[in-house]
């Protein structure tokens, strides 16, 4: 079995290279999705997502030393504060840069907790209901992780048209009519893609056989 966020964590503290490039990949999904809602749509539209991650990445690698929490929610709120400075200065130069074309500064979008401006909203807390729509009965595994990154590696297994509905309507808070709209189908299309979407969710959240769990650290407590 592949070791675990703390196995990992330890090994990479002890200096295995190797080691910190699996907890990278462990929580790229995560990162794409603090990325993804903490651009907004506006800076989507100016940046590559994946550049973004990939830069991210590199932070990660780069502060790690300075990393001095011990398990798995003090790692992932490390790494939400990271992207959330990064986002921060993305904003702040895309803003400059429209200022000194002489066009209305671009306003930064919401962080990724707390915060936010008009319309913007809680993305995290949408997210969560997304889970908590597609999990009735939380496996043990599913509680010795954070819920937040089990969803993200969720998502990302989806099909691309599955994962694109979810997240517009729950992180992105548009409706099905408007959904539809920007996709050329009908709502009733839309909510039936939905459906399914939050059906391989639960199935994806259950774990082994056939779940994307991938680490058990063993007996809780």
């Amino acid at each position: 079995m592949a070791d675990g966020p703390i196995e990992l964590l330890s090994k990479a503290r002890a200096g295995e290279t190797e080691a910190l490039g699996e907890l990278c990949a462990l929580y790229r999904n995560y990162l794409r999705m603090v990325v993804r809602t903490g651009l907004g749509p506006r800076l989507r539209e100016r940046l590559e997502l994946s550049d973004v991650v990939q830069e991210a990445l590199v932070e990660v690698v780069r502060q790690f030393p300075q990393f001095t929490g011990q398990n798995e929610a003090a790692l992932v709120g490390w790494l939400r504060r990271l992207v959330g400075q990064k986002l921060a200065d993305l904003g702040r130069y895309h803003s400059r840069t429209k200022r000194a074309g002489g066009a209305t500064a671009l306003p930064l979008d919401a962080p990724w907790e707390g915060g936010g401006g008009e319309n913007q909203g809680d993305y995290g807390g949408r997210l969560l209901d997304m889970l908590a729509l597609s999990q009735t009965s939380p496996s043990e595994i599913v509680s010795r992780r954070e819920l937040i990154v089990l969803l993200a590696d969720a998502l990302a297994a989806l099909p691309d048209g599955e994962a694109d509905v979810l997240w517009l309507y729950h992180a992105d808070n548009l409706s099905f009519e408007v959904i539809g709209e920007r996709m050329g189908l009908s709502r009733k299309s839309v909510r039936g893609i939905w459906a399914r979407g939050l059906k391989r969710l639960k199935r994806s959240l259950e774990g082994p056989p056939g779940g994307s769990l991938r680490y058990d650290d063993g007996p809780a407590g």
